[in-house]
């Protein structure tokens, strides 16, 4: 039977200068490691986040490289631990120029949550659960 966790999430960059940059500055995230393809990102409970270069993340898939700018099938989550820290992250955020899609707001599953992209249109959501 599968494990019910996931390890480490790669998003495939046409800007990995760009992208890292974003995650650096904006998020305020620090680098494990690096090399001319890819930089990865150490998240809490042992989360790995990794910027590939669009050509070798292909070559590594054994795919065509992604060009398109469509609407992401997947979305990645933030937790804050509350819809006041969700707010002044939001605040924050704006403030640095990053593209809202969805201002924070309540959520029909009874969370609260905004949405917002980086500079390659790969979707993150801020939001408070307040089950979790």
């Amino acid at each position: 039977m599968m494990r019910t966790q996931i390890n480490a999430v790669t998003i495939a960059a046409q800007d990995l200068l760009k992208l890292k940059t974003f995650y650096i500055d904006t998020f305020g995230w620090e680098i494990q490691s690096e090399s001319t393809d890819i930089v990865m990102f150490r998240l809490k409970h042992g989360l790995l986040l990794s910027i590939y270069k669009a050509e070798a993340h292909a070559r590594y898939l054994g795919s065509e490289p992604i060009t398109s700018k469509i609407l992401p099938k997947t979305y990645l989550t933030i937790y804050t631990g509350s819809l006041k820290e969700t707010d002044e992250l939001f605040m924050e955020l704006e403030s640095k120029q990053v593209h809202v899609i969805k201002k924070p707001a309540k959520v029909f599953w009874g969370g609260y949550a905004g949405i917002i992209t980086d500079p390659e249109h790969n979707y993150w959501e801020i939001c408070f659960n307040p089950f979790i």
